[in-house]
C-alpha cells in the first residue's frame, strides 16, 4: 500500500468534534447569482498550470493580502468565498471572518494522481422492504459506494436556473482504522488492494449522471499499522482522486480531526472550480479543472458523503476503513442558478438519504442520519471489508 505521508496510529489523536469555523448559509446571506459571479470572478483570476495537464490553481494572495478588507473583486480574484453581509447576517460574517484569518499558505501547483477514484453513485439492489418514496419524507436509498445525502433534480442538461451552482460544508477528517480483529483474521483490504479506506467530500453530479466534481478528504489504514490522510480534488471520470501537495512531492498536512473547509462550484463551462482549506492546518487552494472526457456537468444533484472509493479487482469499491468515532458534516448547504437554497436535511422526495450497503447487500456497513437542517452525523458498522463481515 501507498507509504508516503503515512503516519502511526499512536502519532495522532481521535478525531475531534466538528466545529464550526467557517460561514453557515442562510437565506439571507445566499443572494441571486451569487454562485455563478464567484464563477466568472475564478475564471478571469490568474491561474498557474499543475502537474496536471488540465488543472490550474488560482494564483497566491500578494504579500499583504487581508481578505477582511479586500472587496469582492479582490476575493474572487484569489480564489477566496464571498463575504456574508455583516448586518443581515452576522454569525455567518463572524464564521466567515474565522476561516479567513485561518489562512496561512496556499497549496502549490503540484498535484499526485492518486490510483483511487471517488466516482457515481453506484446504486445497489435496494433491500426487501426499503421504503418507496413518500409525500413529505426523504427518499431512502442503498449504494455500495455511497452513504450521505444528495438534493435532486430532473434535469439531463444544464439549466441557468434549476442547475446546482454551489454546495458548500464542514466536516472534521476522521481517524482511520481497520476494522476490529479483522487483521487477525487475514482480512487486510478488497482484492488486489490491501488497506481500509474513507473519502469525505461535497461534489455536484453524480447521483443520476456519471459524472461527479468534487473536493474532499481521503483516510485510510492499513494491517502493518500505516495511516494516510489526505486533501484532495476531483472531476470524475476526467481525472482520479488528486492529492493536494504544499510542495513538489510533499503533500499537505492533513491530521484527523483537521476541520476541512471545502466549497464546490459549478457552471455552464469546460472549467469548473474547487476551493479547499483546511483550517485547522492554514493551507488552502481554489482549483480549476477542466473537461477531459466523460458527461458534462448537468447540476442535477448536491450531495454530502462518507464513500468507498473505487475499486477493487472485481470491480467493487475498494474496503471500507473503521472511521473513528464517526463522521460530522455541518454548515452543508447549496445554491441553484437562481439563488434558492437547499440543506441536506430537507423532509422531501428529491432529498436521497443513502446508506453503504456491503457487496452482498447483507447489512449497512455506513449510515447517515439528518441532524437539523444543516447538518449530518456518519457512522460505520465496523466491518466494513469486503464481503461483510465475519463471525466473530
Amino acid at each position: 500500500m501507498e507509504k508516503r505521508n503515512w503516519l502511526s496510529f499512536k502519532q495522532v489523536g481521535a478525531a475531534a468534534t466538528s466545529a464550526l469555523l467557517f460561514v453557515c448559509f442562510s437565506a439571507i446571506a445566499l443572494a441571486q447569482g451569487e454562485g455563478a459571479s464567484a464563477v466568472a470572478m475564478f475564471a478571469a483570476a490568474e491561474k498557474e498550470q499543475t502537474n496536471i495537464a488540465g488543472v490550474r490553481i488560482i494564483a497566491d494572495r500578494p504579500t499583504g493580502f487581508n481578505p477582511l478588507t479586500v472587496s469582492s473583486e479582490e476575493l474572487g480574484r484569489y480564489g477566496l468565498p464571498q463575504r456574508p453581509n455583516q448586518q443581515a447576517d452576522p454569525d455567518g460574517f463572524a464564521r466567515w471572518t474565522e476561516g479567513m484569518q485561518a489562512l496561512k499558505y496556499r497549496a502549490s501547483a503540484n498535484l499526485k494522481a492518486m490510483p483511487q477514484y471517488s466516482k457515481n453513485l453506484m446504486l445497489a439492489r435496494q433491500k426487501t422492504g426499503a421504503a418507496p418514496e413518500i409525500s413529505g419524507k426523504p427518499t431512502q436509498l442503498f449504494s455500495y459506494n455511497w452513504s450521505g445525502v444528495a438534493n435532486t433534480n430532473k434535469l439531463s442538461a444544464w439549466d441557468p436556473n434549476q442547475s446546482f451552482v454551489k454546495v458548500e460544508s464542514i466536516w472534521s477528517v476522521p481517524n482511520a482504522q481497520p476494522p476490529f480483529r479483522a487483521c487477525g483474521y487475514g482480512i487486510t483490504g478488497a482484492q488486489g488492494a490491501d488497506g481500509f479506506y474513507e473519502a469525505s467530500w461535497n461534489g455536484i453530479d453524480g447521483f443520476s449522471n456519471g459524472d461527479v466534481l468534487q473536493g474532499g478528504s481521503l483516510s485510510a489504514a492499513d494491517c502493518e499499522g500505516g495511516r494516510l490522510y489526505i486533501g484532495w480534488v476531483e472531476w470524475y471520470p476526467s481525472y482520479p482522486i488528486l492529492e493536494i501537495d504544499c510542495a513538489v512531492n510533499v503533500a499537505c498536512p492533513v491530521q484527523p480531526g483537521d476541520e476541512f473547509l471545502v466549497v464546490t462550484y459549478g457552471a455552464n463551462s469546460s472549467t469548473q472550480y474547487v476551493f479547499e482549506e483546511d483550517v485547522s492546518q492554514g493551507w488552502y487552494g481554489t482549483f480549476e479543472l477542466a473537461y477531459l472526457t466523460g458527461p458534462a456537468l448537468v447540476g442535477s444533484s448536491v450531495e454530502e458523503i462518507v464513500e468507498r472509493p473505487c475499486c477493487d479487482a472485481d470491480g467493487y469499491p475498494l474496503a471500507l476503513a473503521n472511521y473513528f468515532p464517526g463522521e460530522f458534516f455541518t454548515a452543508a448547504a447549496a445554491l441553484d442558478g437562481a439563488g434558492k437554497l437547499f440543506v441536506p436535511g430537507q423532509q422531501d422526495p428529491a432529498t436521497a438519504v443513502i446508506d453503504m450497503v456491503d457487496d452482498g447487500v447483507t447489512q449497512e456497513i455506513s449510515t447517515v442520519k439528518q441532524v437539523g437542517l444543516q447538518s449530518l452525523l456518519f457512522q460505520n458498522a465496523n466491518c466494513s471489508f469486503i464481503g461483510g463481515c465475519v463471525s466473530f
